[in-house]
């Protein structure tokens, strides 16, 4: 059962039983008709059929979010090697243990969150620009400040990107089950009617209205009905 459902099996075999439904629907809508039902209830459970084939499944959205994970994840591994290379270079203009290597805050960079690394960048590029007199004997230039604080700028945007990719897996997955118990609520009252009205009449057309008369699929169902028994000797 899929999360939230209001039924025990998957989506894309609700969708099924919708098309399945609506054919034995249009075969028995005379009867229908005398439950007060008209040919609007079948047009409805087809388009909500229809719209739920072709929701885009949780999978998909899924995918969106990893590849947003990954690029931010890329941004980041860049922007903490570039990070790391000016603590290098701070360090050997400085010396671990002076005044002016400790404002730097390197050792702050550990288990860093992606947010806390943002405004990292941005603190380590402010203390290094007021010292680059001393930084640019170990290469550190303005231009090798701003490739920290383009990518800080691009890690700032992916990281809103991954949270929008997120939210709208989340969003996109409430309105799939939103949709799916909506069509199984028309399917379920429909078979509950068709029931009704083969009971004790007609049991083959009686077990089209069956919503969990079996385990199986529908497809596995109608493949094995068209199976030919052997000719008995």
């Amino acid at each position: 059962m899929e999360e939230n459902t209001n039924f025990n099996f998957s989506i894309p075999e609700l969708a099924q039983r919708g098309d399945k439904l609506g054919s034995v629907y249009k075969r028995d809508e005379a009867a229908f008709v005398s439950y007060g039902y008209n040919v609007a209830t079948a047009e409805l459970m087809a388009a909500k059929t229809e719209a739920l084939k072709y929701f885009p499944s949780d999978d998909y959205y899924e995918g969106k979010q990893k590849v947003a994970t990954d690029g931010k994840n890329q941004i980041r591994q860049s922007l903490e090697a570039n990070i790391s290379d000016l603590r290098n270079r701070a360090k050997l203009s400085y010396g671990a243990k002076s005044v002016d290597f400790s404002l730097f805050r390197f050792n702050r960079m550990k288990d860093q969150s992606d947010n806390e690394l943002v405004q990292q960048a941005l603190h380590v590029t402010q203390v290094a620009e007021t010292r680059l007199e001393v930084l640019s004997t170990r290469m550190v230039t303005q231009e090798s400040l701003d490739i920290i604080l383009d990518e800080r700028q691009k890690l700032d945007v992916a990281i809103d990107e991954q949270a929008t990719a997120v939210t709208e897996r989340r969003q996109k997955k409430v309105e799939r089950t939103r949709l799916a118990n909506e069509l199984y609520k028309i399917i379920s009252e429909l078979s509950e009617v068709g029931k009704l009205i083969w009971k004790g009449k007609n049991e083959a057309c009686y077990t089209d209205y069956v919503i969990y008369g079996s385990a199986k699929s529908i497809s596995v169902q109608a493949e094995e009905s068209e199976v030919e028994l052997p000719e008995s000797v």
